[in-house]
């Protein structure tokens, strides 16, 4: 938990009974590589922070998965769709890196914050940057060429060091064929 609170003490200033408070109410879950943390179809009532590891968002629609986006460590998300909707996921979420999250469901969260005000803030300014994050990706996809995509987002290591290639196709929109060639220009 050293990352979340690392985290939360980058963000809002509070003292060590409300980061107690805080870190009591999440469960560690482990998941192995290749292990999903949510399943397609299934219900998503919990919030959850990437202590450690690698997850990747995978959409499923007729018989292909594409990957929609990864997830790494420092990252505290949910799949909103199915939280807000309360109807089943067409995604799943699957470790790439043998994973810790941190998991606490979404009536707890609400318990939490009315005791522990402070906490609030840090999930806003943590939505807000990844709603930035969410726009930043939904901009580039709309306006620029899968090169320039490409450029933008390797320009952060770990998706080129920790990202398989077909993975990192599916994020761009392309197929790995492409990715290939944008990324060897000299050999097509």
């Amino acid at each position: 938990m050293d990352l979340f609170k690392q985290k939360i003490n980058s963000s809002i200033s509070i003292n060590q009974a409300e980061m107690d408070q805080i870190l009591s109410a999440f469960d560690l879950k482990v998941v192995k590589k290749g292990e999903n943390l949510i399943k397609e179809n299934s219900f998503c009532t919990q919030y959850y922070f990437l202590e450690k590891g690698l997850l990747r968002f995978v959409y499923h629609t007729k018989d292909i998965q594409e990957t929609s986006w990864v997830l790494f460590e420092g990252t505290f998300f949910t799949e909103m769709v199915s939280l807000k909707s309360k109807k089943p996921t067409m995604m799943s979420l699957e470790a790439l890196e043998p994973s810790i999250v941190l998991s606490i469901d979404e009536s707890k969260l609400k318990t939490l914050c009315d005791k522990v005000k402070p906490f609030e803030k840090y999930l806003r300014l943590t939505w807000e940057e990844n709603l930035y994050q969410l726009l930043q990706m939904k901009l580039l996809q709309q306006f620029t060429t899968a090169k320039q995509r490409y450029e933008m987002l390797i320009k952060d290591k770990r998706f080129s060091q920790r990202i398989p290639q077909k993975y990192l196709a599916s994020i761009l929109g392309i197929t790995p064929y492409s990715l290939s060639r944008l990324r060897n220009p000299k050999n097509s």
